[in-house]
């Protein structure tokens, strides 16, 4: 999720130590006992107005996201926009406090055809008959406009410890999403609560802890974990090797396990599911990998 930023917090927007950004993040989940469920995304975002407001922070981004799941094909594209400013609240640069907003529109899709339904029950084959009515009244679903708000307080409290905490309101306007015309389905408001911490006990050594939880319509989901960076300064680049762990908590669902390499201004990613819920003797504990790219570079400022 942090390596996401646009996804997690719009208020990210602009929040890094260069001046622009682009991502890219795949997961592949349920390989192992179902049709893969696939998750893609990829962002871009930049600072403007550096030299006139040096005191704080403006940025801008854009993000497309989309996801397959199941037999049916259930598929989710979607593509924001964001903004986000954050004041400055000390002289010295190392207070922020930031509003981000993302507007975007959605689109959903699924093949209906491809699952069997109670009315396709074929009692003389004993199995499901798909070239039966399945008795189901399937409207092609409307694409809508979504609304994203997001909060984010960032400290520096010295060199050797940093902060940043932030919420997100997701699906603020409520769209309505529906594959049978229901007037009244209401996409409910997803609330998410992040926080993370970078300390540096020795020098070129961190420890970046974070937690996040997230709440929709009585849907609960909770991660928390650890990674540990190396900082090695070579005649050409930064090297950061780090290794990570993770545990998500709802549902004793998966242990997680994360390496990384930056080098050149790029960062990869690759994190592993390892499933350890009632589910394991189904997947045998393959739960799923994650990877992920960051790009950033200063760019010259006028």
């Amino acid at each position: 999720f942090y390596a996401s930023p646009l996804n997690l917090n719009p208020a990210l927007t602009g929040v890094n130590d260069c001046s622009y950004r682009a991502t890219a993040i795949y997961r592949n989940q349920w390989r192992s006992i179902s049709t893969p469920f696939n998750t893609y995304s990829v962002s871009f975002d930049t600072k403007l107005l550096q030299a006139k407001l040096p005191k704080d922070i403006f940025g801008v981004g854009a993000m497309f996201v989309g996801d397959r799941s199941g037999d049916s094909k259930l598929t989710m594209s979607s593509a924001m926009l964001s903004a986000a400013f954050h004041k400055g609240l000390d002289k010295n640069r190392r207070h922020f406090l930031g509003l981000g907003i993302q507007l975007g529109y959605t689109v959903k899709s699924l093949q209906w055809q491809q699952l069997a339904f109670p009315a396709q029950f074929d009692n003389n084959l004993q199995d499901f008959n798909l070239n039966q009515n399945n008795g189901e009244n399937f409207a092609k679903p409307k694409g809508y406009f979504d609304m994203q708000a997001g909060l984010l307080h960032q400290s520096a409290f010295n060199d050797m410890i940093g902060m940043m905490t932030g919420f997100t309101v997701y699906h603020l306007v409520q769209p309505k999403e529906t594959f049978l015309g229901d007037k009244n389905a209401k996409l409910p408001m997803r609330f998410t609560v992040h926080e993370g911490l970078r300390i540096r006990p020795i020098k070129n050594f961190y420890i970046t802890p974070n937690f996040i939880f997230q709440y929709q319509n009585k849907a609960m989901e909770i991660n928390f974990g650890t990674g540990f960076e190396y900082h090695l300064q070579t005649a050409k680049t930064m090297v950061v090797p780090s290794i990570g762990g993770w545990y998500r908590v709802t549902g004793n669902d998966a242990a997680v396990v994360n390496l990384g390499l930056q080098a050149f201004n790029t960062r990869f990613l690759f994190a592993y599911d390892i499933n350890t819920s009632s589910l394991k003797g189904a997947t045998g504990s393959r739960g799923g990998f994650e990877l992920a790219q960051k790009d950033a570079a200063r760019a010259v400022v006028n």
